[in-house]
């Protein structure tokens, strides 16, 4: 179909015959559209799906695993810092003035894409809201405190580069800024005092329209919040402000998702026959009914351990976020995991070995893959994220077919399958539970414990007696 070049020029027919010759190539029959971001020339992608797999498996390589609402209770998070910033860049800071994200309207296109595809959206929705002594006011705090307060490289490169574009350049030389960003971390309420001043002089350049720069600068008053508080977690706070900002007592912001503390150590093989005794624990936690049908039962989850001891799977950990998020994150997950292992009714010297392996959250994963690993308009649903985690893996294409991919939201399901993993598994959560799962290979109602006791992780195994 290709020779050696890598890549060759067609009229519109001939690229039309190309598609329907690829598609018969790679075995597809679903082809997905994506809309680029706005300044991108081509306005859409084309993506061959990889064909839905006939489940169960026969063996499964590998697990790729999506990160926020699908191993990690960071969404409510996300979706609060969202909240946020429209609050700050329209000056609506009171439910009185606005009642916040609506959870039909404004969730299914916020959950999912990258950062600067939700502040699009947003900024879109909300734009005749927009007010412009608001916004410059949160954008000059968002400059100030990121400065100040991140070490990560990209996101002062990124927030400087934004100001650039905003007409901010004077400002970024001028000694009093300089100064102010030059003191080490701050809290938000300290650049606002600091921000001040400088608006005072230089409030006047600051310019917005409608194109990537506005939308830049809005992604970094959510990033301001978003990371301040990820630092506080860091600090041990999580469960503070999990009750002072969501309303949740004696929940922590950053959890593992259901399921997730048994299903990594589960299919790593680290667990073997006790895996058995986790089943209480993985029913309880499940959301299934009594009579919801087929389940493995604590027979066939010993099984299951000990076929993941003899064959373990690989895992990867697949998100939009950036890097900072990402690993802030999963280093509390592990953490909490590490805690949770403690009190398992298993045997003292696997616990202290599985406790171990989750010591360093970097271990535990074949692959690490974030968003600054890609640009930002080739985050899902774009493939590359899973493009990249397969290759970290290691996996082979022809055994792409023998992967499993775990993903709460529309676009990462037609990530999975543009990237060629045919067993797209939708795990939707309280938040992403009205988003158009028709990719999906299996809907997944009840999250990772219905995963392993009702499916058995999609592996083949003989049946269990019961």
């Amino acid at each position: 179909m290709m020779d050696d070049k890598l890549a060759r020029y067609l009229d519109a027919g001939g690229a039309a015959q190309f598609l329907g010759d690829l598609a018969r190539q790679v075995g597809a029959d679903e082809f997905a559209v994506v809309r680029n971001l706005g300044y991108v020339y081509s306005p859409f992608e084309i993506y061959p799906l990889a064909p839905r797999a006939a489940l169960p498996l026969p063996r499964i390589v590998a697990f790729a695993a999506d990160m926020d609402g699908t191993s990690t209770t960071t969404e409510p998070l996300a979706l609060h810092a969202l909240e946020y910033m429209v609050r700050r860049f329209t000056g609506l800071l009171t439910a009185q003035q606005w009642a916040g994200l609506d959870r039909e309207h404004d969730y299914p296109f916020v959950i999912g894409n990258s950062n600067y595809r939700h502040a699009e959206f947003l900024l879109n929705r909300y734009r005749q809201r927009l007010n412009r002594e608001a916004f410059c006011s949160a954008f000059f705090e968002a400059v100030i405190w990121t400065l100040a307060s991140m070490t990560d490289a990209q996101r002062r490169r990124d927030v400087q580069q934004n100001a650039a574009n905003c007409g901010l350049t004077e400002m970024l030389a001028d000694p009093e800024f300089l100064s102010a960003v030059s003191g080490g971390p701050i809290e938000p309420g300290r650049a606002a005092q600091l921000a001040r001043p400088l608006i005072a002089r230089f409030g006047r350049a600051f310019r917005f329209d409608d194109g990537s720069a506005t939308v830049a600068a809005i992604v970094d008053i959510y990033y301001m919040r978003y990371h301040w508080i990820m630092q506080l977690i860091e600090q041990g706070q999580g469960e503070r402000l999990s009750l002072e900002l969501l309303g949740r007592p004696g929940q922590r912001l950053i959890e593992p998702m259901a399921g997730y503390d048994v299903f990594v150590p589960l299919i790593k093989g680290w667990l073997g026959g006790e895996a058995g005794n986790l089943y209480e624990l993985l029913r309880s936690n499940s959301g299934l009914s009594d009579d919801s049908g087929k389940d493995i039962g604590p027979d066939g989850l010993r099984r299951l351990g000990r076929h993941f001891a003899r064959q373990p799977a690989k895992l990867a950990l697949v998100t939009a976020s950036i890097a900072f998020e990402a690993h802030t994150t999963m280093k509390e997950v592990c953490r909490v995991m590490a805690l949770r292992v403690a009190h398992w009714p298993i045997a003292q010297a696997l616990k202290d070995r599985v406790a171990d392996r989750l010591a360093d959250y970097r271990t535990v994963f074949d692959a690490f893959v974030n968003a600054s690993d890609a640009c930002e308009h080739r985050l899902k649903p774009h493939r590359d994220l899973y493009s990249l985690a397969l290759a970290q893996m290691a996996v082979p294409r022809e055994d792409y077919g023998f992967c499993v991919g775990l993903e709460d939201t529309e676009p990462g399901i037609i990530s999975l399958r543009a990237a060629g993993i045919g067993c797209a598994v939708a795990v939707p959560n309280h938040d992403t539970s009205r988003q158009d799962y028709q990719a999906a290979t299996v809907l997944i109602r009840h999250g990772l414990p219905e995963v392993i006791l009702s499916h058995n992780c999609f592996l083949a195994m003989p049946e269990v007696p019961r």
